[in-house]
């Protein structure tokens, strides 16, 4: 159902006067509010938006130009809202420069009053005790570890320390037992050197150089068992040992003491403490 727009604006001129004029009627209440500003507010001539122009509010006295005692004047309204309406741009600037100054320094003040800073300390001391706790949790789990699996994991070190030094003893035995094989295999074709020394006799230049080549040849056989560690047994003018030496003969009458070796008949060798090969003597006796 439509109604007219002056039935609305007296319906609604009736309510604003019983809230805000009491004993005024609602005709001369209509015709105290301003007339509203459709070019410059863009108020439309509905009813509704009518009403909620008029609707009355903590400021609704002054925008009508009215106090509760006497019936006001709609132009001295005009004049304070032209006022209003002229005023620079650059005091709302100020204004809201002055607004945003005030809000900062309130925040900053409210972070370092001393009720906000007694509540964080209070905040960082439980985080503290919370992570000491939790510290001492961790040690002890540690500690139980510790009893439980230390024996075990110190035999294991130690069997793996006995292991690492049986394969290096073993390394070792394998490394000299492949340079013994190598040596025993070579001393057949040394032998033969000391033979053909012992029986050339050389008379001629080109005997003399031949015999040359094969000292040179011998003594770099002799430099190659050193490099490995292979060394020769001593011999004449020692005392025998069962050990490094194999007796072939005694020889009485000799310039040596009994039990002394005078004659190498071949030549023993050892690396380090592993004999290679005996050395054949002649024992004085």
């Amino acid at each position: 159902m439509m109604f007219p727009n002056s039935i609305l604006l007296v319906a609604i001129a009736a309510v604003y006067q019983s809230t805000t004029f009491p004993g005024a009627d609602a005709f001369s209440v209509v015709k105290r509010i301003p007339p509203f500003k459709q070019q410059q507010q863009q108020v439309s001539n509905n009813p509704l938006s009518i009403a909620i122009a008029v609707v009355p509010s903590s400021s609704s006295t002054t925008c009508l130009g009215m106090t509760d005692n006497d019936g006001g004047s709609s132009e001295s309204n005009t004049e304070q809202e032209a006022a209003q309406d002229t005023t620079p741009a650059g005091d709302d600037t100020g204004t809201s420069s002055s607004s945003s100054s005030t809000t900062t320094s309130g925040a900053d003040d409210i972070l370092n009053s001393p009720a906000f800073l007694k509540r964080k300390l209070e905040v960082l001391q439980s985080d503290l005790e919370k992570t000491e706790t939790a510290l001492d949790e961790a040690l002890e789990r540690a500690e139980i570890a510790k009893e439980e699996w230390g024996p075990q994991l110190e035999k294991l070190q130690m069997e793996y320390e006995n292991i690492r030094i049986r394969m290096s003893d073993q390394n070792e035995k394998g490394d000299a037992q492949a340079i013994v094989k190598v040596v025993q295999e070579v001393l057949s074709l040394l032998d033969n050197f000391d033979r053909a020394y012992g029986v050339i006799k050389p008379e001629t230049d080109a005997e003399r150089a031949i015999e040359a080549e094969y000292k040179a040849a011998y003594q770099s056989i002799l430099d190659t068992f050193a490099k490995l560690g292979v060394t020769e047994v001593e011999t004449v003018g020692k005392e025998f040992d069962y050990e490094l030496h194999q007796a072939v003969m005694q020889m009485p009458g000799t310039e040596y003491e009994e039990g002394i070796c005078c004659q190498e008949f071949q030549k023993g060798f050892i690396m380090e403490e592993t004999l290679i090969r005996p050395a054949m003597v002649a024992v004085a006796a």
